[in-house]
C-alpha cells in the first residue's frame, strides 16, 4: 500500500464513503508501522460535491473529457493568433461541450442518489471552463483527485457563457487587469473589484469547508438513525409477536374460565346429592 495507490482508491469513491475508508486505510497503515504513509492519507482531503462529481466525470467519462481538453489547446492556439471568428466558432463548442459534460455529472450524480443544485452546477462548470483554459487545470481535472473546484482566469473570458456571441473577440475584457493607461478612477474600481473577489472567494472557501463538516455530521447522524430505526423495528416486530401471545393466552384463560365454572357448578351438584343421600340415609 502506498499513499498514490490510496488516494486513487479514495478519489473514485462515493462522496460518504471517503471519510470511513480514509479513516480505515490510515489505521492499516499505522498497523503496518509506516507512521508517514498513515499522515499522508490522514492529510488527504475529502473532496467538495463539485470536485467530487468533476473526478466522477474524469473517472467514469474519460472519453467525454478528452475533447475538452483538445478544445483548450484550440482556443488557446485561437487567441495566440488573434483569430476572431476562430474564436467564436470555439467559444460555441465550448458551451455545448460543457453543458454535455454537466448533464452527465447532473446522471452520475442521480446515480449515486444526490441531487446537483444550480449553484453547484454552475460551479462545477467554472471547473471545466478552467481546464479549458489552463493546462495544469486541465491536468488536475484529468487526475480526477480534486479536492475543490477551480476557478477560470484565462482566455479573457471568451469561455463564458454569459458572453456575446457577436462581438469579436478583442472585445472582451481582459483577466490580466486594466491598461497602464487606463485613467486612476479605473485602476481603483478595479483595484477594489479585486479585493471584492478574494475576500468573497476566501468567504466562498470557508462555507464550503463548514458545509463539508456538516455533510459529514448528517452522514454520520443518518447512520445513526437507520441503526435506531432497525433498533425499532426489531422491537416493534418483539412487541406484535408479544401481543399475539397475550391475545392466545387471553383466549385461553377464557376457556380456562368457563371449564372451571361448570367442573365447580358440577361438583356442588354433586356435593348436595351427597349430603342429600346421606340424610335419607341416617333418617
Amino acid at each position: 500500500m502506498d499513499i498514490e495507490s490510496v488516494a486513487e482508491e479514495l478519489y473514485g469513491l462515493p462522496l460518504d464513503e471517503f471519510t470511513p475508508a480514509r479513516t480505515d486505510r490510515e489505521k492499516e497503515a499505522s498497523s503496518a508501522g509506516d507512521k508517514d504513509l498513515a499522515g499522508q492519507i490522514h492529510r488527504l482531503a475529502k473532496p467538495n460535491l463539485v470536485a467530487w462529481l468533476a473526478n466522477q466525470l474524469a473517472r467514469e467519462r474519460a472519453d467525454s473529457i478528452r475533447p475538452l481538453t483538445e478544445l483548450g489547446d484550440a482556443l488557446r492556439e485561437a487567441t495566440a493568433a488573434a483569430s476572431g471568428p476562430r474564436l467564436r466558432a470555439l467559444s460555441r463548442q465550448q458551451r455545448l461541450l460543457v453543458d454535455a459534460l454537466v448533464r452527465q455529472a447532473c446522471q452520475l450524480a442521480e446515480s449515486a442518489g444526490r441531487k446537483v443544485s444550480q449553484d453547484t452546477a454552475r460551479a462545477l462548470e467554472d471547473t471545466l471552463r478552467a481546464a479549458l483554459a489552463d493546462p495544469s487545470a486541465a491536468d488536475a481535472l484529468t487526475a480526477g483527485r480534486l479536492t475543490k473546484g477551480m476557478q477560470n482566469s484565462g482566455f479573457a473570458g471568451l469561455v463564458s457563457p454569459d458572453r456575446s456571441q457577436t462581438g469579436p473577440a478583442h472585445e472582451a475584457p481582459s483577466a490580466a487587469g486594466p491598461s497602464p493607461t487606463a485613467s486612476p478612477r479605473i485602476r481603483e474600481q478595479r483595484e477594489r473589484a479585486e479585493v471584492d473577489v478574494a475576500q468573497a472567494r476566501r468567504a466562498a472557501d470557508q462555507a464550503i469547508t463548514a458545509r463539508n463538516r456538516g455533510e459529514d455530521h448528517l452522514a454520520a447522524a443518518n447512520r445513526t438513525l437507520a441503526r435506531a430505526e432497525g433498533r425499532v423495528a426489531q422491537v416493534r416486530n418483539a412487541l406484535d409477536a408479544a401481543l399475539q401471545a397475550k391475545s392466545g393466552a387471553e383466549r385461553g384463560q377464557v376457556l380456562a374460565q368457563a371449564a372451571f365454572e361448570r367442573a365447580d357448578r358440577t361438583a356442588r351438584e354433586a356435593e348436595q346429592r351427597l349430603l342429600e343421600a346421606t340424610e335419607r340415609r341416617d333418617r
